[in-house]
């Protein structure tokens, strides 16, 4: 998998990992159907080097609040602690029918031509679409983790995903293979459902491939979640599965790799380094410390050797001997070869952080504006520019904060009153949670809700969704799509929470958030080459959409300081439409960043600070959670103007999640076949 892509999954699971608004997806591309055999063209293997197997272990979590496959909160907590780093990936957006932005293409990805030869010729759409999922599948294995389809391809959980230009280029020139043939065929000939997934998994290969230009545009390395050294050990310790002796050996496996990948890496960040495409110093230098806090780590106290340790306690039918022996070959492995190249990262990157600069934006980079350009387009998958964003944002600002204002009011509050100061008195009347607390709170408004929403949907999906220890953070993961691994809501346990900010939180991650989109998705009989795909602004808008509805829907009837939590939360949401493109389009300074958002949502300046570095780290990501739930309440207002008595609620959202994630464009096309379908006949004028 592109290594731009690596690291905006990590961004994806890590990026939610502090945040309310986030979902953990997958790093590569697609599920892979379940009886589908081989390429029937050979397909160059993923570069990753064979090496001792050994097999990992997989954390339980709760509250599903997927992204077609996982998403990710925005509570407001603390950022993980170098010897905690937690994280959710958010996969980036596949826009369908999109203008690209202009692109320069970068020294460091020599561009390579398609393959000639085209394998699928003769095959029919669907065939082809799932053959082609499975092999880009194959060029994954962290992927095929994610989506539990090892067994179904015949592969192990044994490695990790290659970081090389070599293996880049591989999966890349398949993508333009598939995106080749997926033109030959007239879509015009197939079916209404056919058409539409084979439009948006063409929307999806193609915001792939526009991102080619700047694979090395993307921060690898920093001091957020989304750092690969960060998302790598996550993923181990919270995604590899560890109940049986093979996925033992597995994860030893891919431990074994640690040094490779990270040695891979180092070449990575030189070739971003020649485009200036590096963090601001600050983070760099907090990187440092956070990457040789690990390298400095004895053995047996790294997460790595304990969550082995304690997974090797529950698997069945494993004896001491056995167990010793895995331990003991885990020790030995990270004494000398994992722990070691930690210190080598955190000296290579300690020479990187020496020669950068504070500027935060991408605009500093080579191609930088071209780069920002694409990731709004891929992150919202719409045409929207930077200045079109920063102007609604400041509107929708200013409308929230009336709000808010208007609602301070009625609670008898001085109506001129600042946010900040509103949202310091909320924390003070309801005062905050942690541990086992925070997880009963969000177990007990889970169960509320639930019956509460499920008039306004034709069917509540059945897949288990669970509440589990997310430590600092608070974000949703999907499962697997075999449902061995249930859909789950991490909540912090180890910060304060402001009770208040609960319900908000509990409704975005789990229900009617990212758990029931995702759960509805994967019970809707969807292709398996598309349940995978991954859209931001349609998955993290329905989210936001979720916490409106749960208002709606009365949620916050007797709870009016959980409802000035609700827009707290969606005025955040309006902020980040100013920040991000401040930061990177009209080169804002950190410090103006952080003021402005601190000023205008009255979270504290240490969250806010750790917001700032997601948004420098992950441009464009941040706007989509607006731009997507501006969008599906258009779409409903459109409906309801136009059914007017014969407009169904549980119909417009059967419309909107039946069809699993989608790029707005097509969103769009379903709801107005929705509307057709639906629309009252004119009356009968009578003959004269």
């Amino acid at each position: 998998m592109p290594k731009w892509l690596i690291i905006l999954l990590a961004i994806v699971a890590l990026t939610g990992v502090v945040l309310l608004e986030q979902t953990a997806r997958p790093p590569a591309i697609v599920a892979v159907p379940a009886a589908r055999p081989p390429a029937t063209t050979p397909v160059p293997a993923s570069p990753a080097p064979v090496q001792s197997a050994s097999r990992v272990v997989e954390v339980p979590v709760e509250g599903q609040t997927v992204q077609t496959p996982s998403s990710v909160s925005e509570t407001p907590t603390v950022p993980a602690s170098p010897q905690t780093p937690s994280g959710v990936i958010v996969a980036p957006e596949r826009p369908s029918p999109l203008q690209t932005p202009s692109q320069t293409p970068s020294e460091s990805i020599p561009a390579t031509p398609a393959v000639s030869a085209d394998p699928w010729a003769g095959m029919a759409l669907e065939p082809f679409l799932e053959d082609a999922a499975a092999q880009l599948a194959r060029l994954s294995p962290e992927t095929v983790t994610w989506l539990g389809i090892g067994p179904t391809l015949g592969m192990r959980d044994d490695h990790l995903d290659p970081l090389t230009v070599e293996a880049e280029r591989t999966y890349y020139d398949l993508e333009q293979a598939i995106e080749n043939h997926l033109a030959t065929y007239d879509l015009s000939q197939e079916s209404p459902n056919a058409r539409l997934y084979a439009e948006t998994y063409g929307a999806y290969i193609r915001n792939d491939l526009a991102g080619r230009p700047y694979a090395d545009n993307v921060y690898s390395v920093s001091s957020y979640m989304d750092s690969y050294p960060t998302y790598i050990e996550w993923f181990l310790t919270s995604l590899h599965p560890l109940s049986t002796l093979d996925n033992a050996e597995d994860y030893l496996s891919r431990l074994s790799e640690l040094s490779t990948r990270f040695r891979e890496l180092e070449a990575r960040l030189a070739s971003s380094e020649e485009l200036n495409a590096v963090p601001p110093r600050f983070m760099l230098e907090k990187a440092v410390e956070q990457i040789r806090y690990t390298g400095e780590t004895k053995a047996e106290e790294t997460p790595f050797y304990k969550t082995l340790e304690s997974a090797l306690a529950a698997v069945d039918g494993i004896d001491a001997a056995t167990t010793s022996n895995l331990l003991d070959r885990t020790r030995n492995l990270l004494e000398k070869e994992v722990l070691p190249s930690y210190l080598e990262l955190a000296e290579y990157v300690s020479g990187m952080a020496a020669r950068a600069s504070d500027d935060a934006g991408v605009w500093k980079q080579v191609n930088g504006d071209a780069y920002y350009a694409y990731c709004l387009a891929s992150q919202t998958t719409t045409t929207l520019t930077a200045d079109q964003i920063y102007d609604l944002g400041i509107s929708e600002v200013a409308r929230i904060e009336g709000e808010v204002q208007t609602a301070a009011a009625a609670l008898g509050w001085d109506s001129t009153t600042t946010m900040p100061e509103i949202f310091g008195k909320l924390t003070q009347l309801t005062g905050t949670s942690m541990g086992n607390d925070t997880m009963a709170r969000c177990q007990t408004i889970l169960d509320a809700i639930v019956p509460r929403i499920a008039p306004a949907f034709d069917r509540m999906p059945t897949q288990k969704l669970i509440v589990v220890d997310g430590g600092t953070d608070m974000y949703f993961s999907a499962g697997t799509l075999d449902g061995s691994r249930p859909g789950q809501f991490f909540a912090a346990t180890q910060t304060p929470q402001p009770i208040y900010e609960l319900p908000t939180t509990t409704y975005h991650e789990a229900v009617p958030g990212h758990g029931l989109q995702a759960a509805y998705a994967y019970e809707a009989n969807l292709p398996e080459y598309i349940a995978g795909l991954s859209f931001t602004a349609f998955a993290e808008g329905w989210a936001l959409y979720a916490e409106r509805l749960a208002w709606e829907m009365g949620a916050y009837d007797d709870n009016p300081y959980g409802n000035l939590g609700r827009l707290q939360d969606e005025l955040f949401r309006a902020v980040r439409l100013v920040v991000d493109p401040g930061i990177h389009a009209k080169h804002w300074t950190y410090e103006q960043a952080v003021n402005y958002m601190v000023e205008n949502t009255g979270f504290s300046e240490d969250y806010v600070r750790a917001e700032v570095e997601r948004y420098i780290v992950s441009p464009g990501q941040a706007v989509t959670y607006k731009i997507g739930m501006l969008k599906i309440v258009e779409l409903r207002d459109r409906a309801k103007a136009v059914l007017g008595s014969s407009f169904s609620l549980p119909a417009f959202h059967d419309a909107v999640l039946s069809h699993g994630e989608l790029p707005l464009a097509l969103l769009e096309q379903q709801v107005d076949a929705y509307i057709a379908r639906t629309r009252e006949p004119a009356p009968s004028v009578p003959n004269p």
